[in-house]
């Protein structure tokens, strides 16, 4: 499940950065919401005649609900977000997500100690990431920023999001792929009845058919993960797109690499990995 991760984690900061390059193009990100997922609905759509499994009860019902009306929120955050920071540096943020997995982990499976360790760590690489200057107060009022609270409140919805997507496919109500076609959908239809915005590009069908396959890649890496090792350990592995982010940022958006954010990347990536180990 250790190479799902990091798939999963590759494809993560990929992904961002192509949705960024598409985002800019259609300059509405509720369009892009929509029609991103849409195309993720149809690929996934014909695979299903083959791959279908949802075994509809209760609880079952109720948990797919909820992940789609959190993942919808963590999108919606998320772009509205990255339209306000950089992408490498949004991506630090979003390493904030294993924490909001790990605590109601910690209600539903118990307290493990060690953890608080990780979290210290990813705290840290946050203060880093908004120090400028010798002032030690300004990471403070940086993560005032409407950008960076975005990011943060994105990665609390993601974080949560992740477990009942985890009781989904533990208990075996729901496979990697059914999980992420109805995801996918319910946010598509959801954002489309709620803003009504433009989903007719045609000179970016190439672009959207691509991001889909690869946020396919990424979400079904993730999800089959989930459903055979530990939440927190699997999202924590998922989520150390920043150090792709970083670099890929400044290959295709020429995004300075500053101290700062090499610095952030480096703590933040070893309080992840304390929390593996």
């Amino acid at each position: 499940m250790l190479f799902l991760s990091l798939i999963s984690s590759f494809f993560n900061a990929l992904n961002a950065l192509y949705a960024k390059k598409i985002v800019g193009e259609m300059k509405d990100n509720n369009s892009f919401i929509v029609t991103s997922f849409a195309y993720i609905g149809l690929f996934l759509g014909l695979t299903l005649p083959w791959l279908y499994l949802f075994k509809a009860n209760a609880i079952s019902i109720s948990l797919l609900i909820l992940v789609v009306l959190l993942d919808m929120v963590g999108n919606l955050l998320f772009f509205k977000a990255m339209n306000k920071i950089e992408v490498s540096v949004l991506s630090v943020y979003m390493a904030l997500t294993p924490l909001f997995t790990f605590i109601p982990n910690s209600i539903l499976y118990g307290f493990h100690p060690f953890v608080l360790v990780s979290v210290l760590f990813i705290m840290v690489g946050v203060y880093f990431l908004n120090l400028k200057g010798r002032n030690p107060l300004t990471p403070f009022l940086e993560l005032r920023k409407p950008g960076n609270l975005l990011g943060i409140a994105s990665a609390i919805v993601f974080g949560v999001s992740m477990v009942p997507s985890q009781q989904l496919l533990v208990h075996g109500w729901v496979n990697p792929v059914t999980l992420y076609f109805y995801r996918a959908c319910g946010i598509a239809l959801i954002t489309y009845l709620i803003y009504r915005p433009k989903v007719w590009f045609p000179s970016l069908h190439k672009h959207l058919s691509l991001r889909g396959i690869t946020v396919i890649i990424q979400w079904v890496c993730l999800f089959t993960a989930l459903k055979f090792a530990d939440g927190t350990l699997v999202v924590s592995l998922a989520f150390t797109s920043p150090l792709f982010a970083v670099f890929l940022a400044w290959y295709y958006f020429k995004e300075r690499i500053t101290p700062a954010k090499l610095t952030a990347c480096v703590i933040t990536i070893l309080g992840i990995i304390i929390t593996v180990v």
